[in-house]
């Protein structure tokens, strides 16, 4: 592959080949001519040549070239605009569910009525989700309404977290949908319990943990009321059980435990560290990360740990990093084949200037390596100045 230096291109001109800012990402299709402003920004995040295979040319080559280009992902000046609709699109989905679960469990305490076909339905629409908007969806710090109590958020972020789980297992979607019903409504006996405990705006003492232990085993009695497969009710039972026999109601260990409670206490876990609550400020999701793989075959399964970490990245979608090289930016997608590698889009540079058009770089070039997750303030800060 040949390398331009940028002093020697000229806005306007085409290319007989693809434009590649880096080995990965291409920059321009053969049909595309470099807009000035292209040209600018590119040399504002710091690059000072492109590469290709082919030259550079006055008139719009044919349109052959186009179909090599769509094989790669793009570059976020051509992506840009659709990955905003599609993050839109994932809010608003986010948010329907958010709805959906409020109004759902409204039913329940107030006419007794939950349809296990009506849910079944409603997961199949997120499995689906899921699966197209993957990226998107599982961007949950992003998401956060505060505008439902706790209990409904937190059902729809595990249910989420939990399907994304399921699929990177490699689970058939009939196993998804029991997952997600599962995960949906693991806390279905909270609602059961005095609105103090699940509502508490303070950490609970040691009497009211105790009575709070009692939701599983409502939730249980209830998903077997309304003809839920056994399945499904025994996920809600077990999903507080641990590995290594500490959790509750029965003190399961490891292998007692089903692989849908198992999946259920990872992705829960993970959506509680992650969000914020009253009594403490929302834990950085590399961090939470890191807080679940202390707890590796004791509280969590370990196989199922592996599971998320491919899922979402040992630095999840939405966390705010800084790159080897100085700059810094925003995780917006996995690495399947390196955990610690995910894609990252560069919202400032090394000299801390923020860019008005960020391009999206792989974390497994030496020079955009992650160094670290960025501290609550530096996140804060560089948030201020966007």
């Amino acid at each position: 592959m040949n390398e331009l230096e940028l002093k020697n291109v000229n806005p306007g001109g085409y290319f007989t080949a693809p434009v590649y800012l880096d080995e990965k990402y291409v920059l321009l299709s053969p049909e595309t001519p470099l807009p000035e402003e292209l040209l600018t920004r590119i040399q504002e995040w710091g690059f000072r040549s492109l590469l290709t295979e082919g030259e550079v040319t006055d008139q719009a080559p044919d349109s052959s070239g186009a179909e090599l280009a769509g094989e790669a992902p793009l570059l976020s000046y051509q992506t840009d605009l659709k990955e905003q609709e599609r993050l839109r699109e994932a809010r608003e989905f986010y948010h329907r569910m958010l709805q959906y679960t409020e109004q759902l469990f409204t039913d329940f305490v107030s006419r007794n009525d939950l349809s296990a076909r009506e849910v079944s339905e409603q997961i199949k629409h997120l499995i689906e989700i899921v699966r197209q908007r993957r990226k998107f969806i599982l961007r949950l710090t992003e998401m956060e309404s505060g505008k439902q109590n706790y209990v409904v958020e937190h059902s729809v972020k595990t249910a989420i977290l939990a399907v994304a789980v399921g699929n990177t297992m490699k689970l058939p979607v009939h196993k998804l949908i029991e997952l997600g019903t599962a995960a949906l409504l693991h806390e279905i006996g909270m609602v059961r319990l005095p609105p103090q405990l699940y509502m508490a705006q303070q950490q609970l003492t040691p009497q009211e943990k105790k009575a709070i232990t009692a939701h599983t085993i409502l939730g249980f009695k209830v998903l077997k009321q309304f003809s839920f497969p056994m399945s499904v009710c025994l996920a809600v039972l077990e999903c507080r059980e641990k590995p290594d026999g500490n959790g509750y109601p029965r003190g399961l260990t490891d292998e007692k435990i089903s692989l849908y409670a198992k999946v259920i206490a990872v992705c829960g876990s993970f959506a509680a560290l992650t969000s914020q609550r009253p009594f403490r400020p929302a834990y950085p999701a590399h961090a939470s990360i890191l807080e679940l793989l202390k707890d590796r075959g004791k509280a969590y399964d370990e196989t199922v740990l592996r599971a998320l970490v491919v899922t979402v990245s040992i630095y999840p979608i939405g966390s705010y990093v800084l790159l080897e090289n100085g700059a810094r930016g925003m995780v917006v997608d996995t690495n399947t084949e390196d955990a610690r590698a995910p894609n990252v889009r560069v919202l400032s540079g090394p000299d801390g200037r923020v860019y008005s058009d960020p391009p999206t770089v792989a974390t497994t070039d030496a020079e955009h390596h992650i160094a670290r997750a960025l501290t609550a303030a530096e996140t804060e800060d560089l948030n201020r100045r966007r």
